[in-house]
């Protein structure tokens, strides 16, 4: 970082102290050219105008309220009477700037809220790609002795840990890669600074981890996976490898391996490894967060579940709009009929999810970052592909905001 941006960061983070300091500088310069109007109220040009601007529009409206405040005081002790009218002109004007300020920000926190959000979406669907590879390598090497794909393994695992909360997870996935990857000895540990690193799991209950290693160190602080090939300074390690599980942007976790064979310590299962790690990492704390939301829409599959929470949160927080589409079907051909052509017209990030009732079906499509009025045109793709006319009464859909949960439990009240 330069020094520019450094000061830039610093200013921004300390805005009180630039306000004042321009603010000074201003009555300071004012002070020079006529100490008997050190607000140049004389002048044609209002520069002060133009500085409390800037100020307003850069750092918000508290920091032009203490600009106002410093000259008022200035104002109150530099001038026989106290100048109402312009002080309010400009006291009026910093009140428009803060709030096209605050309006600006809000557009901006939303545009970076669904950019963050599709990006780690993207993420998510490139790891389970690449994992969905993986798998295909892994049956396509040895169908007959590993018939069972490695997404599947990693699946029975997480499942199997639901249903029994006994059973250890990070052991299983470790085993597992052991005989996916062929690794010999390796740590798995949880990160949640560099201080503190520990233990999850390891192959050899003998031997030590020493987190203070090099290759451990650097990689934790470059967040990346590093090998003992990378580079020559790491030749000294104990270790062969140090690769990092991150979640927005933060090491959660860390696989180590210690031992692999030769043949076996090569890119593709590396990177593989890589990708192995920062799934299984996902995958837990997506429970960890499943287990606090029990009664958030608990009829749904855990990922819609989990989706949903997740653009409800952003909803609150950053007034970011998702909508649910709701379909209520009281015939099984209708129903039937719905969901095939749903799933061919479904986009990337758009998600579905049914409950099963004696009497009806519901079907659910979360559209993220999408308005009730851009889900229109896609009811109208689907009744007219599943050949359902609008006005049937024995299907009918609704769309709801995201943020009106209780609209969309009132909905699917009946289903048991």
């Amino acid at each position: 970082m330069s020094i520019r941006d450094k000061a830039k960061e610093y200013f921004f983070r300390y805005s009180y102290i630039e306000t004042t300091i321009v603010i000074v500088s201003f009555l300071g310069i004012g002070y020079a050219i006529d100490p008997e109007d050190i607000f140049m109220l004389n002048m044609d040009f209002s520069f002060l105008a133009i500085i409390l601007a800037v100020i307003t529009l850069f750092h918000g409206i508290s920091s032009g309220f203490l600009a106002m405040l410093i000259l008022a005081i200035v104002m109150h002790y530099a001038y026989a009477e106290f100048q109402y009218f312009y002080y309010l002109k400009e006291f009026i004007l910093v009140m428009i700037y803060g709030e096209f300020h605050y309006y600006w920000n809000r557009i901006i926190n939303q545009q970076n809220t669904e950019n963050k959000f599709t990006r780690e979406k993207l993420s998510q669907l490139s790891k389970a790609f690449y994992m969905l590879k993986i798998s295909h390598d892994q049956i396509e090497k040895s169908y007959v002795v590993k018939p069972m794909s490695l997404r599947n393994s990693i699946l029975e695992i997480k499942e199997n840990h639901e249903r029994d909360k006994s059973s250890n997870y990070y052991q299983e996935f470790l085993q597992l890669l052991q005989k996916t990857l062929n690794i010999e000895y390796a740590f798995l540990l949880t990160v949640e600074e560099y201080e503190n690193m520990s233990v999850l799991v390891q192959t050899d209950s003998s031997e030590t981890i020493d987190t203070k290693d090099l290759l451990i160190k650097d990689s934790y602080r470059k967040q990346m996976s590093l090998y003992v090939s990378t580079d020559g300074a790491y030749s000294g390690s104990k270790y062969l490898a140090s690769i990092p599980a991150m979640i927005k942007g933060e090491i959660i976790g860390m696989l180590v391996i210690s031992e692999m064979p030769f043949m076996s310590f090569n890119k593709d299962n590396l990177i593989s490894a890589t990708i192995l790690v920062n799934y299984m990492f996902n995958e837990m704390k997506k429970m960890e967060i499943m287990k606090t939301i029990d009664n958030f829409l608990p009829l749904f599959q855990s990922n819609f579940r989990f989706e949903s929470y997740r653009l409800h949160h952003l909803n609150k927080n950053f007034a970011t709009e998702t909508t649910m589409l709701l379909f209520k079907s009281h015939n099984k051909l209708s129903t039937h009929l719905l969901i095939e052509v749903i799933k061919k017209n479904l986009r990337t990030l758009d998600i579905m999810s049914t409950i099963k009732s004696e009497n009806f079906e519901i079907i659910a499509i979360l559209f993220p970052f999408a308005d009730a009025s851009s889900v229109d045109g896609f009811v109208e793709r689907i009744y007219d592909k599943a050949d359902i006319k609008d006005d049937t009464k024995h299907v009918r859909h609704t769309s709801i905001s995201i943020g009106d949960i209780a609209l969309i439990e009132e909905f699917i009240e009946g289903v048991k």
